[in-house]
């Protein structure tokens, strides 16, 4: 099941991060992403989607924390 993890920029524009055959992998890797704390402004949020099926398993809308300062 190749799971892919992307990132949304703007309402429109989305970019993805990585794509994983290994669903620990992904949890592991989106997980680091949800915590991650200097995500650029535009970046409003990281999904994971099972690209076989086209189905979103988990979105998470950025919070104030995880945006940069600058």
């Amino acid at each position: 099941m190749p799971l892919e993890i992307a990132v949304r920029q703007g309402p429109q524009s989305t970019e993805s991060i990585g794509v994983f055959d290994d669903l620990e992998d992904a949890l592991t890797e989106f997980n680091e992403l949800i915590n991650r704390r200097n995500w650029h402004q535009n970046v409003t949020t990281i999904s994971l989607t099972d690209t076989e099926k086209n189905k979103c398993l988990a979105q998470y809308a950025l919070q104030d924390f995880n945006h940069s300062e600058g």
